[in-house]
């Protein structure tokens, strides 16, 4: 335990095992990390259904590979890619709010008459849900309906401003892969963020540090035979004592 290689049973060994956050902890166990059943808030986790966590996910109290809430009929997002049509998170199917599988929007008799009722958020008569209005086709401001109009960058429904949801205005809060380190982000450069960087000044598209010659830890898929240490090289490969 400690060569950097996971053998005779252990369940990690990055050579350091120091057991922060999504690497190895001491006597070769997993240390915390996405996947694990706890929801670690400090590094950014919302969810987490340990082994039960999806790729792809839709249904409520699910979570995703990101440990992320999964998208749901009822979370006040049209959801367009599970053919949701309306998302008010009521859905009783009263007029004016949605079918109870988002499927529907269950018309409101009084909307397009130009005037504003009690049960509307806006009425631009004819206009409404073109281009050239801010209330859709039932009566709702476009920003906040939970459908993502194109003039706009983000739209979830609540647009809370938290991290990885949508500002008040309809666009993007802070995000991983919006260029700037912020939140629980080890780093975040972007575009430029990879599935599975390896390289100094390498991030990863879940915004932590990629692995790196240097950084203490084998990385032994890298090709890594050590990590520091006397009798390592410079390319992290072990150098033969004459």
């Amino acid at each position: 335990c400690g060569d950097g290689i996971p053998n005779g049973g252990e369940q990690c060994d990055d050579g350091k095992n120091d057991g922060s956050y999504g690497t190895c902890a001491p006597a070769c166990l997993y240390g915390p990390r996405c996947g694990d059943n706890i929801i670690h808030a400090t590094a950014g986790e919302v969810c987490d259904k340990g082994t039960d966590n999806k790729a792809s996910p839709y249904g409520a109290n699910q979570c995703t590979l990101r440990c992320r809430p999964a998208p749901y009929c009822g979370d006040k997002t049209v959801d367009v890619e599970q053919a949701e049509k309306c998302d008010d998170g009521k859905n009783d199917g009263s007029p004016g709010s949605c079918s109870s599988d988002c499927k529907m929007a269950i018309p409101l008799p009084s909307c397009g008459d130009g005037t504003k009722q009690a049960d509307e958020q806006c009425d631009t008569g004819a206009s409404n849900g073109t281009a050239a209005s801010t209330c859709d086709s039932r009566c709702r401001n476009k920003c906040g309906n939970g459908f993502k109009d194109a003039s706009e960058q983000c739209d979830d429904g609540v647009n809370s401003g938290s991290y990885a949801t949508c500002k008040a205005d309809c666009t993007f809060a802070n995000y991983c892969g919006d260029g700037a380190k912020n939140g629980a982000e080890q780093c975040d450069i972007g575009v430029k963020n990879e599935a599975t960087p390896y390289g100094p000044n390498k991030c990863s598209t879940a915004c932590i540090i990629g692995a790196y010659c240097g950084d203490g830890r084998i990385q032994s898929s890298a090709g890594e035979e050590c990590d520091g240490g006397i009798g390592c090289g410079p390319t992290c490969k072990i150098v033969p004592v004459l």
